[in-house]
């Protein structure tokens, strides 16, 4: 039987891997799960100064420098904020060798939870470089949560802001093969966290209405439907999650835009995805790719577990 794990995180030793181990570490405080902490090195073939490859050996040396540095970071946040750090017994370390996406994707087949950075790519690198957040968020084999760079919490002193508590989660929800797991996870976190839950709509005519008033009619008609329709989909959730408060709205526009005006850095967005070669979500710029690239707060993108 495979190993199993609770939140599993990506580091790096860059800024935006320290700020996705401290919400990874939060996560697994909230969900009471060990907290799993991966660094990957794959072996260079470019020469190195003196003319020779970069062996395995350094390579590994420094994975390892980076786990002790986040063993560092997590040691002192537990001082700082004891609430939020999972206990020492509680985390485990990995160094691996291979590619860092690869180690991600793999573990997330048997994660309740893997956690990922995202790095500020210009237009160019997003297309033809990538990024290992895009390629797990692409091709995960269960749940994955994207990290944004914060610059509030990179420029603050308060623990608080440096672990980035969920203070909301928002749900994008559609009548297709997605919605039973974007509705497990958000009401799943929204219990954790002990937040309230939002459930988003968006709205998409298939033409231009002509006089202002029948478009008027036409989205207040649709939205009364799709919320009464969302309520008789909820009824196994509001049972299996009593204690999780959630509204739904609904409006007009595609979902990232709908998404992107009600997000904040404290919320914890969850919208649905499925597998596909990362490349085509940064040309086509599926809602996954432009929700996790694009907005300023964690988003969990809701893989089926295979």
């Amino acid at each position: 039987m495979s190993k199993r794990h609770g939140v599993v995180v990506g580091v790096d030793g860059s800024t935006d891997s320290n700020q996705a181990l401290y919400w990874a570490a939060a996560e697994a405080v909230r969900r009471k799960a060990p907290l799993t902490v991966v660094s990957a090195y794959d072996v260079a073939t470019v020469p190195g100064a003196t003319g020779y490859g970069i062996g395995p050996d350094a390579m590994r040396e420094e994975a390892a420098a980076v786990v002790g540095r986040a063993a560092e970071h997590l040691t002192k946040a537990r001082e700082e904020c004891a609430s939020q750090v999972p206990e020492a017994d509680d985390i485990s370390w990995e160094t691996v060798s291979g590619s860092a996406a690869g180690a991600l994707v793999d573990r997330s087949a048997t994660s309740a939870l893997v956690v990922v950075g995202r790095r500020g790519l210009n237009a160019f690198d997003r297309v033809v470089l990538g990024s290992v957040s895009g390629v797990v968020s692409a091709r995960a084999r269960g749940p994955v949560a994207i990290v944004p760079f914060d610059p509030v919490a990179a420029d603050s002193d308060c623990p608080g802001d440096v672990i980035a508590a969920v203070w909301r989660v928002v749900a994008a929800v559609d009548f297709d093969e997605h919605l039973g797991r974007v509705l497990d996870v958000a009401f799943e976190e929204a219990q954790h966290a002990g937040v309230p839950l939002l459930l988003v709509h968006a709205l998409r005519s298939e033409f231009i209405a002509g006089p202002y008033a029948m478009e008027t009619a036409w989205a207040h008609e649709n939205a009364s439907d799709v919320t009464a329709r969302l309520r008789e989909e909820l009824d196994a959730w509001q049972q299996k999650y009593p204690d999780v408060q959630w509204t739904v709205e609904t409006a007009r526009g595609s979902i990232v835009d709908v998404l992107a005006r009600r997000l904040s850095r404290h919320d914890l967005a969850v919208i649905g995805g499925r597998p596909h070669a990362p490349i085509l979500g940064r040309i086509f710029r599926s809602d996954a790719d432009r929700l996790g690239r694009d907005v300023e707060c964690p988003i969990i993108v809701a893989h089926e577990q295979r």
